[in-house]
């Protein structure tokens, strides 16, 4: 397995230990599952929610009480893509196999909980589209503090399905030393008074109810060997009951005595897992990446009578990618072909730890990853010591099986979106629903002598969605550069056509290979300008009647020499043929979360039967016109972020068709309410509550956003009264002043006071502010937990970033300073994951701070909510205390792992300050 030098190794989560040891380790706190908080609007009527809906993540105990009707978020998280049929291209390259598979272990989202069921305004998400190499997809999570048993987000199942690519969920039980407990493998297999297994039940109606293909078991916490047996007739009683679509794949870990003993093959130990006799248990075993050699694993298929290629053969991508030391080449035969198939952990390695969340290296590492450094399936430069690319062993796949097929290679995320070449929403997006079926090749150029034409994906410009392809480089006029897109396995008949739109080029045929047929067929086309420089070419399939269409591709040619930059928008396979596509109706609200007083994230839902429709559009009348808002291929949407124009908007919701076509007639719309601006909100601050005469202090107010201005007023300051949302001002005497500040909107005023919230003191005071916390005297014995005895208390207390405390094991989080004595404490500063080199995302969003002068009486003195700062800095009036409490009430932005690296308590080493 893979050694990795993880910093502080036993805090990590999210993603960060892959099968470590056999493990993917997603640590976080133990809790059972969160309902989000509804409220019902008094205005609206409409429910107020929490959040926006996200994708499941369930234990044992809330799987068995999970239901689709009780679920609020179930509705998004539904994927309505129909799984397509795939066919294989041709080889393009001699060492290809026909036979073998890949299985792509994924991590698709960032977290285990917290993921938005349809997409956000995050462009940098993971978008796979290589999707012609793959032939599962396992959407892998797990979090012993988040669920262990994790759909797919619909969103990922709709872009796979649309691909032809299979996508399950994952069971994961943890290793104990991270949090594993048997009780949830117990609770899994345990059998009702029939002889069912409820689990299991559960399970498949999830995957039906959410429209997904199976499960990937990963089962790695030591059990008996009772309970490893019941864990095998649970797999067996899940075989007999599943629909022939859904497959269940085991992981290579427990053996029959219930200990985790990973294999690296298929042999006595573990086979009973994947066959029993004739009886299928699995339908796919994954191949932990102990193994040594394949032959053994391959032959005991054989023996089973299972296919070879049901085993894929484990490659751990995760840290290293593309400069792991196993390679493809790893697991073939002396035949050159590979001996089992092949499983890919982590290939997300190319956003994540190899791309950074950066997007333009996330797509040359999937061009390395994927293809190879040439960017060419065709290649087969690379030599055994270098990362291969998955194209280089495995044939290329398709979904284009029939017509009509369309395409606007929009790859799901995005700059902006566009319609016929339109910009109609600005801002960067994710919305994997609506991915198109990108090209077959990536990439197979021919260029003429003089042509240097290289092709990428583009958010530069799009004609429909967020994306295009672009080619570039110089071209010589007259020559033409060919380029390969498609495999295919489609028929057409006498009134067939195609059509292409690009910007750009001044002339594109149309290129397709036929089965049986030597050579290519090239067919011109007829020019259509549309808006903003495209043009649509259309082309008569007559040439290939009655034929089979085995690849498509284009031919460009430009009239001039020079540099070239060509984006193809949009193509068409299919005559436009009129189609009725089913009403939408029932258009209804079903719940809102409140960004601010002037943003709400609506919830919609509406009635329609599907038929010959693709997606949905949903507008918003804005003067007299619809303003594009979103799309989705499922029946339900989220609208993010609706800025409130009045109190009322009008949405519509118009279906799209196979040809990409919008039916308004068939559209539906309805009313939606905003709340009744109120008052405004105001809270403030202070950059110091403990200053010396002359010095210049920052005010702060954090208000509702609908507020216009902001009054301040305090007396004594120079400035006494001044306006903004920052003020700065100064203090030519000591003494202790109260703060009033007012914020003001169209519905009214709200103020605030904070008396005797400014102490000012005279510079020869002999007043020392410090950092109490690395005082002598202060102490920190008392909390929730921590990792180990290097991420105890005390780190969070001693000035150094390179420390902190640590703990993975509370729902809350809490630890306590004790400073010695009463000391005047006058504000905090803490230092969070972000600040000690760890993820933002990490950063500890809510927190409260309380004093105490015995322990055991504490008061409030802050709560600060959904922070995102590395550090924070809280000031607050005056106060005597010995002991501080600190309590993470939301320690992550989604998770619960406490990471504090530094925690300041400023104020001064004395008493009597406070009224003095």
């Amino acid at each position: 397995m893979k050694q990795k030098n993880w910093k502080n190794v036993f805090c990590y989560s999210a993603a960060a230990i892959a099968l470590a040891l056999g493990t993917n380790v997603l640590l976080a706190s133990t809790v059972y599952g969160e309902a989000s908080e509804t409220r019902i609007g008094q205005e609206t009527g409409i429910p107020i929610v929490d959040r926006t809906p996200e994708s499941t993540a369930l234990f044992p105990e809330t799987l068995l009480n999970w239901s689709f009707k009780t679920d609020a978020d179930g509705l998004f998280n539904v994927s309505k893509v129909p799984l397509r049929t795939r066919v294989k291209g041709e080889k393009i390259n001699v060492d290809q196999s026909t036979d073998a598979k890949v299985l792509s272990i994924a991590i698709v989202n960032r977290h285990t909980k917290g993921t938005p069921s349809q997409g956000g305004t995050d462009k940098a998400i993971y978008n796979f589209t290589n999707w012609q190499y793959v032939d599962t997809l396992v959407a892998w999570a797990g979090s012993s503090g988040e669920g262990i048993i994790v759909p797919p987000s619909g969103d990922v199942t709709d872009s796979a399905h649309r691909n032809g690519v299979p996508v399950v969920g994952t069971v994961f039980f943890p290793p104990e030393a991270y949090g594993g407990k048997s009780e949830w493998v117990e609770q899994l297999v345990q059998k009702d008074r029939k002889g069912n297994f409820p689990m299991a039940d559960k399970l498949l109606e999830m995957s039906k109810a959410y429209g997904f293909d199976g499960w990937f078991i990963n089962q790695e916490t030591n059990v008996d060997a009772q309970t490893a047996s019941a864990m095998k007739e649970f797999l067996s009683y899940m075989q007999a009951r599943k629909p022939k679509n859904q497959q269940v794949i085991w992981y290579d870990s427990m053996i029959p005595s219930g200990n985790v003993a990973w294999q690296g093959a298929l042999n006595e130990q573990n086979q009973g897992y994947f066959q029993d006799g004739k009886k299928r248990v699995s339908d796919k075993l994954f191949i932990d990446f102990r193994w040594r050699g394949l032959e053994e694993s391959r032959t005991k298929a054989a023996e089973l009578k299972r296919d070879p290629y049901d085993l894929f053969a484990g490659i751990d991508v995760q840290a290293n990618g593309v400069n792991s030391w196993r390679k493809p080449s790893s697991i073939l035969g002396s035949n050159g072909q590979p001996f089992v198939s092949l499983g890919l952990y982590a290939p997300d390695w190319t956003l994540r730890d190899g791309g950074q969340y950066d997007i333009d290296r996330y797509w040359e590492n999937e061009k390395l990853l994927w293809i190879n450094p040439q960017g060419d399936p065709r290649s087969v430069a690379s030599t055994k010591n270098e990362w291969q690319g998955v194209s280089r062993y495995f044939v290329e796949k398709s979904p284009i099986t029939s017509t009509p097929f369309l395409t606007n290679f929009n790859v799901g995320n995005g700059d902006a979106f566009y319609q016929n070449g339109t910009k109609v929403k600005d801002g960067t997006f994710n919305n994997r629903s609506i991915q198109d079926v990108m090209p077959t090749y990536r990439w197979v150029i021919d260029n003429d002598a003089g042509n240097q034409l290289g092709a990428t994906i583009s958010y530069e410009d799009a004609f429909n969605g967020g994306s295009s392809i672009k080619l570039s480089g110089p071209m010589t006029a007259e020559k033409t550069s060919s380029i390969k897109l498609y495999a295919s396995q489609v028929k057409v008949s006498t009134s067939e056509t195609a059509s292409v739109v690009t910007k750009g080029v001044d002339e594109a045929s149309l290129v397709i290979e036929m089965k049986g047929k030597d050579k290519p067929l090239v067919i011109k086309g007829n020019q259509q300008m549309l808006e903003n420089g495209w043009v649509k070419t259309t082309y008569s399939l007559k040439p290939a009647v009655c034929q089979t269409i085995t690849t498509i591709g284009l031919s460009l040619k430009n009239t001039q020499t020079g540099p070239a930059t060509i984006h193809l928008g949009q193509m068409m396979i299919g005559k436009e043929k009129a189609t009725s596509v089913s009403s939408v109706s029932g258009v209804r609200f079903t719940g809102k979360t409140i960004v601010d007083d002037l943003t709400e994230s609506i919830r919609m839902s509406w009635d329609t039967k599907g038929k010959n429709t693709v997606s949905y559009r949903i507008y918003r009348e804005v003067d007299g016109q619809l303003q594009f808002e979103g799309e989705t291929a499922n029946n339900a949407y989220t609208l993010l972020n609706q800025k409130r124009t009045g109190d009322i908007a009008n949405y519509q919701v118009i279906p799209v068709d196979y040809y990409g076509r919008e039916d308004r007639t068939k559209g539906a719309s309805a009313v939606y309410t905003f709340e009744s601006l109120k008052k405004p909100e105001i809270g403030i601050n202070a950059s110091s509550t403990l200053i010396s005469v002359g010095e210049t202090i920052t005010l702060s107010a954090t208000v509702s956003k609908s507020t216009e201005t902001v009054n301040w007023e305090v007396l004594g300051a120079t400035p006494q009264e001044t306006s903004g949302t920052e003020v700065s001002l100064s203090f030519a005497k000591a003494g202790i002043y109260t703060v009033k500040a007012t914020a003001v909107n169209a519905s009214g005023e709200t103020e605030i006071i904070k008396e005797n919230y400014l102490h000012v003191y005279d510079q020869n005071s002999g007043i020392k502010i410090e950092n109490l916390s690395v005082l002598p005297t202060t102490t920190a014995t008392q909390g929730s937990g921590y990792t180990n005895e290097r991420e105890s208390y005390p780190f969070a207390l001693d000035g150094h970033l390179n420390t902190k405390w640590c703990d993975n094991g509370s729902d809350k989080p809490w630890m306590i300073a004790d400073l010695g004595a009463q000391k005047t404490i006058a504000g905090f500063e803490l230092f969070h994951a972000g600040a000690g080199g760890e993820s933002s995302e990490w950063n500890t969003r809510d927190y409260d701070i309380s004093v105490s002068s015995d322990g055991n009486n504490w008061m409030t003195v802050v709560q600060r909510r959904n922070n995102t700062e590395d550090s924070s800095k809280d000031a607050i009036k005056l106060v005597e205390a010995r002991y501080v409490k600190l309590s993470l009430e939301k320690a992550e932005q989604n998770g619960k792992t406490a990471r504090i690296y530094d925690w300041q308590i400023i104020g001064v080493n004395q008493m009597g300050i406070v009224g003095g």
